[in-house]
């Protein structure tokens, strides 16, 4: 691999740290808004949350291929700049309706949308780091730091706008969220300034209705990735670390907030996992001289579970911060993997059709925890540490039968290294 230029490295990590750092302020901020303002019950909020990767679920795919064809600036630029909007739309919600089902409905569909176009940006974001590198363990580590690193900052400024706007006239509402467009501004210039891969043709012509269109050869280019046990290892682990990560996002905030905890707190816990994981995510290099790849991200996956299973035993300070480091040591190692495998598994021109194809197990599990979980929480009456407890269990048993799979296939053991 040749070396990469300081304008290609640093315009990776900045879309990288942009792109992904959005996704917390709004997992966070969500649920936060609609138990406080709104009044509204767990598997509301669950559906509320489990909305925003609806779409994502059946059109990843196709958003990686339109990637591929159409490339990242052009995409993701548009992608941004329509957020800046919609983002100002959701604490005006209140002001539209005051029928809580007009509410739920207003909110599915802004979800459904800001959330599809952020998961465009966050393939894009991937997808040029996969092209620039084909790969390498060393900048994918740096790329999944750097990530981590956002997401331990934007929780914080989203919990700080919160706890301000409240004790003002603003409204927490209004300036959290506008904070939000702000960070899509950033995410704007940031795309607009990156170099194109080497290697890598993009059209000069405007696109044709055709070309922005899905079409069934991505989904079956795609499909038959998956035909290859290091893919389809890659892209489960991928689903069972993210299901983990939309559990502990969606529903830490609301935990924290029953038992006292204000806003800027909140925000603190919940991006410290993230600098946590910046740090794990840095020594891939040194963590495979002792074991393969394939069972380093298996011991993540139980780390992490662990880490959310204990939340139902804690409520101190200390204990929930205890619970993070846990969850954040195995997010930040296996994450830096996952991405690593996955780009080493497929030839360069179809990193963005892969990374659409994990995203679009990312998200299913993205739509599923949510409503899962906000439905064990309300069977549990209310008790929202036993939905953490419940949905770890089931996320430890995943991964046993996928370490079963794994050592079972001599293609994982053959090509994951």
């Amino acid at each position: 691999m040749k070396k990469l230029s300081l304008r290609s490295e640093l315009s990776a990590y900045s879309t990288a740290f942009i792109s992904i750092g959005m996704l917390p302020m709004v997992q966070m901020l969500v649920p936060l808004w609609c138990v406080v303002e709104l009044n509204m019950p767990a598997t509301q909020i669950g559906l509320i949350a489990g909305a925003r990767a609806f779409l994502a679920t059946f059109f990843s795919i196709h958003s990686g291929a339109l990637l591929d064809r159409l490339g990242v600036k052009k995409v993701g630029t548009l992608c941004a700049a329509t957020n800046i909007f919609l983002m100002l739309l959701y604490p005006s919600v209140p002001i539209v309706t005051d029928s809580n089902q007009i509410q739920f409905l207003l909110l599915i569909m802004l979800q459904l949308v800001s959330g599809f176009l952020h998961t465009i940006g966050w393939i894009g974001a991937q997808t040029q780091i996969g092209q620039l590198t084909q790969g390498s363990p060393k900048h994918m580590g740096r790329f999944v730091s750097v990530s981590n690193f956002s997401n331990f900052i934007t929780p914080l400024v989203a919990g700080w706008c919160w706890d301000f706007g409240q004790s003002s006239s603003i409204g927490g509402a209004w300036l959290a969220f506008g904070a939000v467009a702000a960070w899509n501004m950033a995410l704007w210039f940031s795309i607009a300034s990156m170099p194109i891969a080497m290697g890598i043709k993009t059209p000069m012509h405007q696109p044709k209705i055709n070309d922005v269109l899905p079409k069934f050869k991505d989904y079956n280019k795609a499909l038959q990735l998956l035909l290859m046990p290091s893919v389809a290892f890659v892209v489960t682990c991928s689903f069972l670390m993210n299901g983990l990560i939309q559990l502990r996002m969606n529903f830490l905030s609301v935990y924290m907030e029953t038992i006292g905890y204000e806003g800027t707190v909140i925000g603190f816990v919940t991006g410290f996992a993230f600098l946590v994981a910046g740090v794990t995510a840095l020594p891939t290099e040194q963590a495979r001289r002792f074991f393969k790849p394939q069972w380093i991200v298996l011991l993540m996956i139980l780390l992490s579970a662990i880490g959310n299973g204990i939340v139902n035993m804690v409520e101190s300070i200390s204990g929930l911060i205890f619970s993070t480091v846990i969850f954040g040591a195995g997010v930040g190692l296996g994450m830096a993997y996952i991405l690593s495998l996955l780009s080493q598994s497929v030839p360069t021109p179809q990193f963005g059709l892969s990374v659409g194809l994990r995203t679009t197990a990312n998200r299913f599990s993205a739509c599923l925890i949510p409503f899962l979980a906000g439905f064990i929480i309300d069977i549990a009456g209310g008790n929202i540490g036993e939905g953490f407890y419940t949905v770890a269990l089931i996320f430890i048993a995943g991964a046993g039968i996928t370490a079963i799979l794994a050592g079972r296939s001599k293609e994982i053991k053959k090509n994951l290294k």
